[in-house]
């Protein structure tokens, strides 16, 4: 396979299959295997974080790339965990769309992991109350500018300038 560009960029490695030899040189027979260079264990190294169906894109049986990655020492589940939890800080600091710019993953992915390694994250009871929120609130701004300013959904923005409004 000749070195290529995938459509998100990322360069994919030339792949090599060979049949392995001995201890004394003559070869053992069988099929060709897919022989695991250092191009390719960077390739991985550099995109362990990627969803299963980046790497199955290779031209390469699934089972024989799973074998290889494996026998390298990658492993799906705890290069995703560790992907995760090694970005705890911005994941438990940053809001869901400013750590998927910031890291290069989908919005609905920081959710999901935000769920299990931070818990359920919710604002304070009454944190709309305070002045400078209720000034937002009570402003004459749209309820998407509304929305957008306070990261809330725009029917969320809708009750609590009613809530405000009543008080």
């Amino acid at each position: 396979m000749r070195d290529t560009d995938r459509k998100d960029g990322a360069q994919v490695p030339r792949l090599y299959f060979g049949t392995p030899a001995n201890n004394h040189g003559a070869y053992r027979g069988g099929l060709p295997r897919l022989i695991a260079t250092k191009p390719l264990h960077d390739f991985w190294e550099v995109n362990r974080a990627c969803g299963h169906g980046f790497f199955f894109d290779l031209p390469a049986g699934r089972t024989t790339l799973k074998r290889v990655r494996k026998r390298l020492g990658f492993h799906y589940i705890h290069d995703r965990t560790e992907f995760w939890t090694d970005r705890f800080e911005d994941l438990s600091s940053l809001s869901a769309r400013e750590f998927a710019v910031k890291h290069g993953v989908h919005v609905d992915e920081v959710l999901d992991w935000r769920l299990r390694i931070v818990g359920k994250r919710a604002r304070p009871l009454d944190w709309w109350r305070k002045p400078k929120v209720r000034k937002i609130l009570l402003s004459e701004r749209t309820l998407i500018k509304i929305g957008r300013k306070l990261d809330i959904s725009t029917s969320h923005a809708k009750r609590l300038r009613d809530r405000a409004q009543q008080e």
